[in-house]
């Protein structure tokens, strides 16, 4: 039977959000141009830090222009306003009131390759916070009008055309054109993403028990930097003994292939957008050796579990300075260039003793949370968001909503 792994939910450097015993005002005002904001849903979230959910969200309405509700104590507080048929978001961080002015409108337009309109296409439009505000469809000339947005926000127009996505950035009270362009399947327009950081990761999971080899969760956001999508396949790299399990795209789980250049993953990027691709690998050794296939601006590598001043490394990576056991490449990394790593010996002292006390006495739930799964056909969630959340202090925001979006919706 295929052993598969199951992740740390939260590295240990993110500690579970205690239960709060205090609670918080959240307030604010909907303002509407020619209209009122009456009877608006309100939905409060407290949130951690790197936007997890941190306690029971909190429901009101808008009355006459104002709202007032309590919730937990938290870090964060995500605010949703659902208002005719669209939802706006503000998160709040060392504030407790909130201002919303709904007066603008967004317009697009969307057409084929020769300027035609394209009738009946799926648009997303998200604020610049990652938060989709509506979806609609465009009419017969192509165009699609939505409002009342936020007169001061940049909103994207994310369409979609035969599954091909296409995106246009605009601001409120403004029109663009969305140009439905063919999509390219040369991957030599994908860069790692240099504004992403860390755009290069390298999750080293510790092994069982001492006498066992550890996994890597491999994750590396790429940019497109065509004029038009990119529809077609990449190849991650892995060390030639590795034996991967699992691959990811976007942060679900996807098909993958073995070549002998690594791990084949079919993607879709937008023209200039990203499309974040990984995979997850047994090691048959305590050594980790790979050479990259594009140029990276920088590459980080997380032993948790380990001693970072003790694991053996290649000299283009030096021990990182963060809560967290890591490595970091010793600036940019060519296309072409190796980085070695060898674990022998490295594992800290209470990961080694955890590991053996967690095997002698059997507890296999203990087991499957802090370290490797019972052998199961299952292949767990693939841990991307979760290691980068971790190491960056980020999360994809795109999942933000979605995880912080209430029993209700």
């Amino acid at each position: 039977m295929k052993r598969v792994l199951a992740f740390l939910v939260v590295l240990s450097c993110l500690a579970t959000v205690p239960t709060a015993s205090a609670a918080t005002s959240i307030s604010g005002t909907v303002t509407v141009e020619n209209g009122t904001a009456e009877g608006a849903q309100v939905t409060v979230v407290p949130a951690t830090q790197t936007l997890q959910r941190a306690g029971e969200s909190a429901q009101t309405t808008v009355q006459g222009s104002s709202f007032s509700v309590d919730v937990a104590d938290a870090p964060r507080y995500v605010v949703r306003v659902r208002y005719d048929g669209t939802t706006h978001y503000e998160v709040l961080q060392n504030a407790t009131q909130t201002r919303i002015d709904l007066g603008g409108t967004v317009r697009g337009r969307v057409v084929d390759d020769s300027g035609d309109p394209l009738s009946g296409v799926s648009v997303e439009v998200v604020d610049d916070g990652g938060f989709v505000v509506t979806t609609a469809e465009t009419g017969a000339d192509g165009t699609l009008t939505v409002g009342p947005v936020e007169s001061t926000e940049t909103y994207q127009l994310r369409a979609t055309v035969d599954g091909v996505p296409y995106r246009r950035t605009v601001t409120a009270n403004e029109s663009v054109t969305v140009t439905a362009r063919p999509p390219t399947s040369n991957a030599s327009g994908l860069r790692v993403a240099s504004e992403t950081q860390p755009a290069y990761v390298l999750q080293v999971v510790p092994p069982k028990n001492a006498s066992g080899v550890p996994s890597v969760v491999q994750t590396v956001t790429l940019r497109n930097t065509a004029d038009r999508p990119f529809v077609g396949s990449v190849t991650l790299p892995i060390p030639a003994n590795a034996s991967p399990y699992a691959g990811m795209v976007d942060n679900r789980e996807a098909d993958y292939r073995r070549t002998d250049a690594g791990v084949r993953l079919d993607v879709t990027a937008p023209a200039n957008g990203t499309v974040r691709v990984g995979t997850a690998y047994d090691l048959s050794g305590q050594t980790l050796t790979t050479t990259l296939h594009r140029d990276t601006p920088s590459l980080t590598v997380v032993v948790q579990g380990y001693d970072s001043n003790a694991v053996d490394h290649s000299s283009n990576l030096r021990v990182g300075d963060a809560p967290v056991a890591l490595l970091v490449s010793d600036g940019p990394v060519e296309a072409g260039e190796s980085i070695r790593l060898d674990l022998e010996g490295a594992r800290s002292e209470q990961a080694t003793a955890a590991s053996v006390d967690r095997s002698a006495a059997g507890n296999a739930d203990t087991a499957a949370a802090s370290t490797v799964s019972a052998e199961s056909n299952d292949i767990p969630s693939f841990p991307g968001v979760t290691i980068l959340g971790a190491v960056g202090g980020m999360v994809v925001v795109g999942l933000v909503g979605y995880r912080l979006a209430p029993d209700d919706a």
